[in-house]
């Protein structure tokens, strides 16, 4: 009994010191909106992370510098990072020339903030660093338009839901809905609509009318083209459950060519499917996103407004 206990405190300890751990962030271009013309490019590949600096020399030439190490997910930074400058190499349009040698210029603080978000230290100076976004804009009416593939289940059970996500709503029922924007299921029928938004503590949401008895809530962290959260599905004639399962979802398409959503299929039973999801859900833990907990007062302020601006969508 005493070493059963013993296993099963290492396992609680160990299972709450992984909790603590985030994500890698989001890979792509960073920079700081105040410091233009200097990128970031930032890579991770298991465990290991690459961040390529462009930036340019005191005399205004240009100049290649770059940061390796571990990724720290305890601390959400670049484990032992030095700035790595390399003094020559090849050059579009010469001949190719081998890097003759790469200078260590000493350690630096390279920390993200937020998935798309990060600060780098060097020298007693600070850039503020955000993903670069090319056709977005920061907020989730922008940010969420395209197709979407989203999973989610658990214990070996996973439902699966293509969405697609037009861009702002902008009826009056939208109004009290910050960053508000509206869809469809695609491969459920148009009847089938969401509408959506961004909670205070940047997590998005959005409510999509599943079927003629249920609602269907997704509450995720938004990494650009990924998401990872939550799903809950539950009665109309109920308010949402506080527990869901987790969930994870990709962008498929980008919003220059969302499909339009196709006619439901008769012989599909969304009830059927739903209330399989609600079974699944009855016994997942309470939601948490890497490691937080997830709030749901907010989101069940707005209830009343999503469903009214889902039944204007019709």
């Amino acid at each position: 009994m005493f070493v059963k206990r013993v296993c099963a405190f290492l396992l609680l300890c160990a299972c709450a010191h992984a909790a603590a751990q985030s994500a890698p962030p989001v890979d792509g271009i960073y920079w700081d909106p105040h410091q233009g013309g200097r990128g970031y490019a930032v890579e991770t590949q298991d465990d290991l992370m690459f961040i390529a600096i462009y930036n340019y020399e005191t005399d205004g030439s240009p100049a290649f510098y770059f940061i390796q190490g571990f990724w720290d997910g305890f601390n959400h930074r670049v484990g032992d990072a030095h700035l790595l400058e390399v003094s020559s190499g090849p050059w579009i349009g010469g001949p190719f020339s081998p890097i003759s040698s790469v200078i260590d210029k000493g350690p630096v603080t390279f920390d993200f903030t937020s998935f798309t978000t990060a600060r780098f230290v060097y020298n007693g100076q600070t850039s503020n660093l955000q993903r670069f976004l090319y056709n977005y804009s920061a907020n989730a009416d922008s940010l969420m338009r395209g197709t979407w593939f989203a999973t989610s289940g658990g214990l070996g059970i996973y439902f699966g839901e293509m969405v697609g996500v037009v861009g702002p709503c902008v009826l009056s029922e939208c109004d009290s809905i910050p960053e508000a924007f509206h869809g469809a299921r695609i491969d459920g029928g148009s009847e089938r609509v969401l509408v959506g938004g961004r909670q205070p503590d940047g997590r998005v949401f959005f409510l999509l009318d599943s079927s003629t008895s249920y609602y269907d809530l997704y509450v995720f962290d938004l990494r650009v083209n990924d998401g990872f959260g939550f799903d809950a599905v539950f009665l109309k004639t109920e308010d949402f459950p506080d527990n869901g399962l987790t969930m994870f979802m990709h962008r498929l398409i980008g919003p220059s060519d969302t499909p339009a959503a196709a006619p439901a299929n008769p012989a599909a039973d969304w009830n059927t499917v739903d209330a399989m999801k609600a079974q699944a859900q009855a016994t997942a833990a309470p939601p948490r996103i890497d490691g937080k907990s997830v709030r749901t007062d907010d989101i069940r302020a707005l209830l009343p407004a999503m469903k009214q601006a889902l039944a204007r969508l019709h």
